[in-house]
């Protein structure tokens, strides 16, 4: 339990943005440290090697100055002391010939040379020797240090040496042949077990060489100016000849070619190019320069030492950079804290919105007084639960509304839906009256083709009674002899008139039906406008949704205005047609009763009244073409009436296809309105969740 506790709070103080402000706070630091040490290191590094170079080049410089006035002052005093010489040979023939001469000369310049050797330091021997061409082999002057004075010697005698060996006299001849003051190698005085060097100036009157003066001095002054030369630690100097010969180091002899022991040093100091310059050699830093003898002093300190410094800064600007990060770290950690704080607080602010708690009070003033971005996050948070505060209350505002829009919507749809279903059984209905009006349309049609067809058979029969009339008139005079045929023939023609005539009149009562079926058509027309007219108030009341059915609804209207105009029409037509099956009857009836109470009861007396027959054929005669004229009548009135019928069962025909489409619209309207119950159901669902989304929110009440 307390592994998991650690653990959890570990992942806290992980995700901490305390936690990370320090971390990040510590790594830029670090970063900024670490860039900024490595560029003072490598600025220290160049600084500190420039200052070690010119620390190099100071002691150089300086140690180069000592060896140099240590030098002039034995020039000097050699060169005052040549001077003095010269000036003493007022006769420079004399001086080459009187030997006594030569000697007074010299002997005015014991004291001047005593003086000079004991004021120069470190000097050994000075001396005055004179060309022994032209003079005594001994002449001259030497004198060598003894204790704190100088003894006078006995020269050494040219006269045992010869002039090539440099080893015992190249001190004279060396300096004479160069024709310049020169500064001969150290070298080791057996006698007394001393380094010494010398410097020789050659002493010339008119090109002639007069001699030398020179004074031998303890090396070990130069030596130990040398030697005494350190640098840091272990860096060191050493003295070179013209030539590159060592004449001092602190670990070759005086003598070693420095070409042999140290190629890399001779290369660079071979090299004029590089005098005064800091150059490393190998492992080594050196530095050389010219004495104005034309002695080179070289000092050399290893790399490492002459970066000794910079090591030392770096590990001092490291240790600052670490001290930089601690309190960094520390600086961080608090200012992180004053970061946090506010952060946290709005992380409350932002939990109960998450909660959807807008009930809890906050204290937002303090927050949103901060002047940095904390404060601009806190009010546009406040701004944020104030804005979202008002949408739960804007949509809880809208679901009452929406709920009671919906509940009016699914009552409009109910009734809607209640008269798509009414308007349905009227449209039903109205196909089943149409369809009978149909039939009833093609029963009439039907009768009317027997009326046209029996008329026809009149028409004929009139015309054959005509004929018959004709031939009446014609046999008059054999009519006494036929009458027994004519009597039977009357008979027969008598019945089957009779029959036709009640036929006809039967058939004639079929126009009765025309009446009856448009008075049914017109009650259909009737219903049909009344079916139109509620159609239209409820397309009306439907709104949107029943335009279509509005439109139907006009058409239908419209059909049955036509269909009453064409009912008028029929109801014309078919009274012209009783008013001439009415005048038919009548003919036929009165053509009856003549031939029943006349023609047959006075057939009989034909024979006996032929001239009362003529006048009755011509009335006969008369009276089929009256029947012939009523009977064409009768047909044009039948044709027009089948016109009629004809229009009306195309109307009605037109009429069952528009009820069927108002059927058709009236399903199709009460699958919508099905469709828009399950829309409303729907909305209602929909309403349940945004009343369930709102009650999970928790605002404070207005």
């Amino acid at each position: 339990m307390n592994s998991d506790l650690l653990k959890e709070m570990g992942e806290k103080m992980k995700n901490s943005l305390r936690v990370r402000i320090t971390v990040t706070v510590s790594v830029t630091v670090l970063l900024a440290c670490f860039i900024m040490g490595v560029n003072c290191i490598m600025a220290s590094r160049e600084v500190t090697k420039e200052d070690s170079r010119q620390t190099l080049a100071l002691v150089n410089e300086t140690r180069l100055g000592e060896l140099n006035s240590t030098v002039e002052k034995i020039e000097q005093s050699v060169d005052s002391l040549s001077n003095i010489a010269l000036s003493n040979i007022t006769d420079f023939e004399k001086f080459k010939k009187d030997d006594k001469y030569v000697d007074e000369c010299t002997k005015s310049l014991e004291v001047t040379t005593n003086n000079l050797a004991l004021n120069t330091k470190g000097a050994l021997c000075a001396y005055i020797r004179y060309n022994p061409e032209f003079t005594n082999p001994t002449s001259g002057i030497f004198l060598s240090k003894s204790g704190d004075d100088f003894d006078f010697l006995v020269p050494t005698d040219f006269s045992i040496y010869d002039p090539s060996d440099l080893a015992h006299v190249g001190w004279y001849y060396i300096p004479v042949q160069a024709g310049k003051p020169i500064w001969m190698d150290p070298y080791l005085n057996e006698n007394i077990n001393v380094y010494m060097i010398s410097y020789v100036v050659p002493i010339f009157i008119d090109d002639t060489s007069v001699g030398i003066v020179g004074m031998d001095v303890d090396f070990s002054e130069i030596q130990n100016l040398v030697s005494e030369t350190k640098v840091y630690e272990t860096g060191y100097a050493y003295l070179l000849n013209a030539e590159g010969m060592i004449l001092s180091h602190k670990d070759y002899e005086t003598g070693t070619s420095l070409e042999e022991v140290m190629p890399e040093d001779y290369k660079i100091i071979t090299n004029t190019e590089n005098e005064g310059k800091v150059v490393t050699s190998g492992d080594n830093s050196i530095i050389y320069k010219t004495l104005n003898n034309g002695m080179k002093l070289i000092v050399s300190v290893p790399e490492k030492e002459l970066m000794g410094s910079t090591n030392s800064l770096t590990v001092k600007i490291v240790r600052m950079a670490v001290y930089a990060l601690i309190l960094s770290v520390i600086f961080a950690f608090f200012i992180s804290a004053t970061i946090s704080k506010p952060i946290k607080e709005l992380t409350k602010v932002i939990q109960l919105t998450a909660d959807l708690d807008f009930v809890s009070q906050i204290d937002s003033a303090q927050l949103m007084k901060n002047k940095d971005e904390t404060g601009e996050m806190a009010q546009a948070i406040i701004r944020m639960r104030n804005h979202l505060e008002e949408m739960v209350r804007n949509i809880d505002n809208s679901c009452g509304e929406l709920n009671l829009n919906i509940s009016y919507l699914q009552n409009t749809s109910e009734e809607v839906a209640r008269i798509a279903e009414s308007n349905s059984d009227y449209t039903r209905e109205l196909t089943a009256g149409v369809e009978a009006s149909g039939n009833a349309v093609d029963r009439v049609q039907s009768n009317l083709e027997a009326i046209n067809d029996n008329a026809r058979s009149i028409e004929q029969l009139s015309k054959a009674g005509k004929q018959l009339s004709a031939e009446i008139m014609k046999r008059a005079a054999t009519l006494r002899d036929s009458t027994t045929n004519a009597s039977d023939k009357t008979k027969d023609m008598y019945h089957s008139v009779k029959q036709e005539a009640e036929a006809a009149l039967i058939k004639s009562k079929a126009v009765e039906q025309i009446n009856a079926l448009t008075n049914a058509i017109d009650d259909i027309s009737s219903q049909t406008s009344l079916l139109a007219l509620n159609a239209s108030i409820e397309a009306a009341r439907a709104g949107e949704a029943g335009k279509g059915f509005a439109v139907v609804a006009t058409e239908i209207s419209n059909l049955a205005q036509q269909t009453s105009d064409t009912v008028s029409n029929i109801n014309k037509i078919v009274n012209e047609v009783n008013d001439a099956v009415s005048d038919m009857a009548k003919c036929l009836d009165a053509s009856i009763e003549f031939m029943g109470e006349n023609v047959l009861e006075d057939y009989e007396k034909f024979g006996k009244v032929s001239e009362q027959y003529q006048k009755d054929a011509a009335i006969v005669e008369d009276n089929m073409l009256n029947v012939n004229r009523a009977i064409v009548n009768l047909s044009g009135n039948i044709a027009e009436i089948k016109d009629s019928v004809e229009g009306i069962s195309a109307a009605v025909s037109e009429a069952s296809i528009s009820i069927n489409e108002i059927a058709g619209s009236t399903t199709d309207m009460t699958e919508k309105t099905g469709q828009n119950m399950d829309a409303v159901d729907n909305s209602m669902e929909n309403i349940k969740m945004l009343n369930q989304i709102v009650e999970q929110f928790r605002i404070s009440e207005i």
